[in-house]
């Protein structure tokens, strides 16, 4: 027998060396998991779908725009946050067809759940002036506002809505 080397009772599951060998894959094991359960059970919400034709329709968006700008077309939106009563008073510098309906958007900048379209009827009464609902009540954040004519033209204006605003009151000019 040894006398110089004591025997020692070395059973792995005592050893340092094997825990940590064991610990870093698990623990990768368990991240990788993980991270695809997130990826596979949430969705951003914020990337279309159909990002390639919306890509190839952006002519038609720059040509609204523009015919925005011929027309000299000027906007006075204000909507009440808590009924959600949307009135605008829309100016041209040429004349714009009588009687029609004007589609309305608002878009939240980060939650797509929060967008909102209307249609707006003209004013019997006053001509130039058109109203419409949204649904409320229209919280804070950021906005996007669209008032656009079918695929005639379109007026778009970013606006902010601060913590118990009770009106928003935005003037639309041509981009």
């Amino acid at each position: 027998m040894n006398q110089g080397n004591p025997q020692r009772d070395e059973r792995w599951y005592r050893n340092p060396m094997v825990w940590m060998v064991i610990f870093f894959p698990a623990v990768a094991v368990v991240a990788g998991l993980s991270t695809i359960y997130i990826a596979a059970s949430t969705s951003t919400g914020l990337v279309e779908d159909d990002y390639y034709k919306q890509g190839l329709q952006i002519n038609r968006v720059i040509d609204r725009d523009r015919r925005a700008r011929e027309l000299g077309l000027r906007a006075e939106v204000t909507v009440d946050t808590r009924t959600g009563l949307s009135r605008i008073h829309l100016e041209a510098e040429k004349p714009l067809p009588s009687n029609q309906e004007l589609a309305f958007r608002l878009v939240h900048r980060t939650i797509p759940g929060l967008d909102q379209q209307t249609s707006l009827t003209p004013s019997a009464q006053e001509a130039g002036v058109y109203s419409g609902y949204l649904r409320p009540p229209i919280g804070e954040g950021r906005w996007t506002l669209q008032l656009q004519s079918g695929e005639e033209w379109r007026l778009k204006q970013n606006f902010t809505t601060g913590p118990e605003q009770a009106t928003i009151k935005i003037e639309m000019l041509p981009r």
